[in-house]
Formats: structure tokens, C-alpha cells, sequence
């Protein structure tokens, strides 16, 4: 695998509340996005990828089948929820703090995902395609045909109806891709798709086909170039022979 990744606090934000973790060793990839507008976002981002990387490092040093990875990533998930949970009620000041998470496991040609909240999966196979739904109520409302998606306020588009350290433990969305030689695996957070268009990211990937670092780097660009309104994170993987 070529992994390349990077995370930036943006033109607007005072501070960075996205966290990322990269073990290209045991093939675990990790981003979270701390709630905007919540307290202590960054804590939470930071407590998310910490537990749930322990977890996962805990569940694979035994003996674990293919058919096991997904309960796995989603146990590693809600490990890292009731220890936000566990952190807010113990500190008054970190109430109501919460986080998206996404998770993924690469083993062999197969490609496992767990993620809660609007932080994004994409794989580019020629094309580049959205291989996660966003946790967010206008999602909600499209998926069940009550709103066409050009109906829909911004508003709705960030209020998550899954996140980490919320009242309601998350239900997770899970999935097993099988890769392929060229394909690249786009993880990133919404400070990325909220200033890009899916062409734009995929003119900017294809622009920087098998140099990963100068791909990240020239996302991360055009995002704070549209206005960096928000933390941008991006990890790429690029599958090889």
C-alpha cells in the first residue's frame, strides 16, 4: 500500500478538531471530525481515534477470521463512544462533547469500513465513487423520498443523526469492499466535501495519479482556496501489487 495523509485547521477555525491515525504496519486507518460548535471537540476526536485503534489492535493480535471484521470495528466503535461519554460526565466542561468516526481495515484485497456521522469514504476505480452514506438529516430525508436533495436547507446538512458521545449509543454503517490494483481509498472529513464538488476531488486525484503526498496536499489546497471553513482532513491509500 502508498498511504499519504494530512490534516489542516483550515482559514476559519481557531483551532484543529479533527484527528487522524495512519498504521500502514496493520493496515488501520482512522478519522475523526469533533463536533463543530460542541465543547471540546478536539478531546473528543482524540479520545475516539485512541480507543478504538486499542480495541483494534486488542481484537486482531488473536486469531481473527474475515467473517469477524466487522463486529470487531463496530466493538472497537462503541468502545470509543462510552469513553467520550465517560470523559464528558466525569468534566463538566467537556459536556456535551461528541465526534463522527470513521474506521478502516485493510487486509489483504479486502477493505473494511465502520463509520458513524458525515465524515466520508470514497474509492476512485477509474471514476470516484461515495461508498458511505453521511449520518445527517438531510440524507435522512432524501433516503426515505420526504425532500429532493436541492430542497433541503444547509442547516440540515450538518445536524448528524449518528456521532460518538451522544445521549444514544451509534449505529454504525458497515461494509467490506474488494480492491483492485490502482484503486485508491479516500478518507476525509467534511471540511474537504463541504468546499469541493465530487468532480473536483476526482479531477484533482486524477491530476495526481501514484503521487499520494502532492495529492493530499493539493485537496487540502483547493479546499482552504474555496474558503477553508472548517478543519480539512484527507488520508489516501493507494492499493498496489
Amino acid at each position: 500500500m502508498n498511504v499519504a495523509w494530512k490534516t489542516d485547521r483550515g482559514h476559519v477555525r481557531n483551532s484543529n478538531q479533527d484527528t487522524v491515525l495512519v498504521d500502514r504496519e496493520q493496515g488501520i486507518f482512522l478519522l475523526a471530525d469533533g463536533m463543530g460548535g460542541r465543547n471540546a471537540g478536539d478531546v473528543a476526536s482524540e479520545i475516539a481515534v485512541k480507543e478504538a485503534y486499542a480495541c483494534i489492535l486488542k481484537e486482531t493480535a488473536r486469531t481473527v477470521c474475515a467473517d469477524d471484521v466487522p463486529d470487531l470495528l463496530e466493538k472497537a466503535l462503541g468502545q470509543a463512544h462510552r469513553a467520550i461519554k465517560e470523559k464528558a460526565e466525569s468534566d463538566s466542561g467537556l459536556h456535551g462533547m461528541g465526534t463522527t468516526l470513521v474506521e478502516m481495515f485493510i487486509q489483504s484485497t479486502v477493505a473494511y469500513l465502520c463509520h458513524a456521522g458525515d465524515s466520508r469514504v470514497y474509492l476512485f476505480r477509474d471514476t470516484l465513487q461515495q461508498v458511505t452514506r453521511d449520518h445527517t438529516l438531510s440524507d435522512y430525508y432524501v433516503a426515505r423520498g420526504k425532500r429532493e436533495g436541492e430542497e433541503v436547507s444547509p442547516q440540515l446538512r450538518h445536524v448528524l443523526t449518528q456521532a460518538l458521545g451522544t445521549r444514544d449509543c451509534p449505529v454504525p454503517d458497515k461494509k467490506a469492499l474488494q480492491l483492485k490494483q490502482g484503486d485508491i481509498m479516500l478518507i476525509c472529513s467534511d471540511g474537504l466535501t463541504d468546499m469541493l464538488r465530487d468532480d473536483e476531488i476526482q479531477g484533482i486525484i486524477m491530476g495526481h495519479s501514484g503521487r499520494l503526498n502532492e495529492m493530499v496536499n493539493a485537496l487540502t489546497e483547493a479546499a482552504n482556496k474555496k474558503g477553508g471553513r472548517d478543519n480539512i482532513s484527507v488520508i489516501a491509500v493507494g492499493i498496489e501489487e
